[in-house]
């Protein structure tokens, strides 16, 4: 069954192939259909897609398809595969059908405000850049217009030629150093539509936040809910990092969500402290200077956590 966007390559590869000679290596036309993309698992460091990839060339020697390999992919299966020629006029098409699953290293630095980076590698498994190099089908390498990720916005893609270079020769007695091989990169990149997520998965810690801030207003001889609602608090914010935690890859690296939890452990902590040094003025006879000292304490605390937080969430969603 030939598809509109493969009768536009074949009539590229008529024009834009030459015809290879033995000193020259062979010019592959290569383009992908992207059908869909799902699956989208951070904390398995995966996310699956139905694709279609076709290659035009005039050598009858060759077959492209037999020889592609995805080497991203954690398992794949090719429903459809298809193979038509006019041999007299040197014009070969071959395409494929995969549904595969990718493996993909997050960069979880911004979350939940993060933009990603998808890719479909291809690449040559027979023959080297001396025998075979990729020409790029940009006419008709597309994404279906039915496509769409919840929650994500796709932004753009491209399919890019980025010839694989080894430091080996697998054992090619031919070779003295390592060797290269046609490779390609089909790149989607995505924008996640973030704030309701972010609200989300933040509530409960902001939450305990507030509930702990409530303490100034409490006076300090009333030791047992001053001190319980702080710790309570403190225990709801780590309960809550926990559930954000579950839901992403696990990472070294320093993220929106571990600096908005440590900010916010350091505020209760904070919080923690004032009542200590409250509650010594109060037992010191100095109710008075207790009573401002709580004023100005949950003034500044809220201020200053405030502005932290939107300074973070700010840098986070520029980029920074």
């Amino acid at each position: 069954m030939l598809r509109p966007f493969h009768y536009l390559a074949l009539g590229c590869s008529i024009f834009c192939l030459p015809f290879s000679g033995s000193a020259q290596p062979d010019t592959v036309l290569i383009g992908a259909y992207v059908t869909d993309i799902y699956d989208i698992k951070m904390n398995e460091n995966s996310f699956s897609a139905q694709f279609w990839v076709w290659f035009n060339f005039s050598n009858g020697k060759l077959d492209p398809l037999e020889s592609l390999e995805i080497p991203n992919a954690k398992e794949f299966v090719t429903p459809n595969v298809f193979r038509d020629s006019v041999p007299e006029k040197h014009i070969f098409w071959y395409s494929k059908s995969y549904t595969a699953v990718f493996k993909k290293e997050w960069d979880i630095r911004r979350f939940p405000f993060d933009e990603q980076k998808m890719t479909i590698e291809f690449e040559e498994g027979n023959n080297d850049l001396e025998s075979l190099v990729y020409v790029v089908d940009k006419l008709n390498t597309k994404l279906d217009s039915a496509l769409s990720l919840p929650n994500w916005e796709i932004t753009r893609f491209e399919l890019a030629n980025k010839p694989k270079r080894y430091n080996s020769s697998f054992g090619d007695p031919e070779l003295n150093e390592g060797s290269a091989y046609a490779h390609a990169e089909l790149n989607v990149y995505i924008k996640r539509n973030s704030l309701g997520l972010f609200f989300s998965l933040f509530t409960g810690m902001y939450v305990a936040f507030f509930i702990s801030w409530l303490v100034f207003f409490i006076e300090p001889q009333y030791v047992d809910p001053r001190f319980g609602l702080s710790v309570g608090g403190l225990f709801a914010s780590v309960g809550n990092k926990y559930i954000v935690d579950s839901v992403l890859p696990q990472s070294t690296t320093f993220t929106l969500v571990d600096k908005l939890h440590i900010l916010t452990f350091s505020f209760l902590l904070l919080c923690i402290v004032m009542s200590v040094i409250s509650l010594r003025l109060w037992n010191n006879g100095k109710k008075q200077e207790s009573a401002r000292f709580d004023r100005r304490a949950w003034k500044i605390i809220l201020m200053l956590y405030t502005l932290a937080n939107l300074g973070l969430i700010w840098g986070a969603n520029r980029g920074g």
